[in-house]
């Protein structure tokens, strides 16, 4: 067996070790974990709200978010909610999402930035009997296979501006979703954003 295969076959393995030999250097060397108070680290950037469309798969919602800076540093952390419905899936939907992402505090940032998302469902059936003379519960069935709640990856980029106004920021992003729905069901999006903080 080859190094190359050998490793390949205990990566979990070596990723626990990196992972527990990362956590007791932190802990040793990097905070005083007693006296340690997270508004120290962290700096409210205020709320957003959003719409969120792809014309293309039929795709149009809304999010709201809250975001934090880790203090001096162009680390973000955005933890959104939204409503939104999916053609795709034939489907209404309420996700919950956290995103980070590298952005300077510039008065025109651009940023990149990843996550993760749970998406619930709202989809039900109601007829007992289907126009196409299918019986309900066939079409019901293959329905929810197609509009069952899923969880979401993405990456995003775009550009924030922030100006001195009422209305603080705004910004442009575009997403890509890879859904654990299937790779069929995997879709883009547009959000443009306002908020009061920065």
């Amino acid at each position: 067996m080859s190094k190359r295969a050998c490793f390949r076959g205990n990566r979990p393995v070596v990723a626990a070790i990196v992972i527990l030999l990362s956590g007791a250097v932190l802990r040793t060397y990097a905070v005083d974990w007693d006296n340690f108070d997270p508004e120290d680290y962290e700096e409210p950037a205020g709320s957003t709200f959003a719409f969120l469309l792809n014309p293309e798969d039929g795709i149009y919602g809304l999010s709201v978010g809250s975001g934090t800076w880790l203090k001096n540093t162009p680390v973000f952390g955005d933890f959104a909610i939204s409503l939104f419905h999916n053609d795709l899936e034939q489907a209404l939907y309420s996700g919950i999402a956290m995103t980070i992402r590298a952005m300077p505090h510039w008065q025109y940032a651009p940023f990149v930035g990843c996550g993760g998302s749970f998406n619930y469902s709202f989809a039900s059936g109601s007829s007992d009997e289907s126009s196409s003379g299918i019986p309900a519960e066939t079409v019901v069935a293959a329905s929810r296979r197609d509009s069952e709640s899923y969880w979401a990856g993405h990456v995003e980029a775009g550009v924030r501006g922030r100006f001195g106004s009422r209305v603080q920021l705004v910004e442009v992003a575009g997403r890509y979703n890879w859904s654990s729905s299937g790779d069929e069901f995997n879709y883009w999006l547009v959000a443009l954003s306002t908020g009061a903080g920065w």
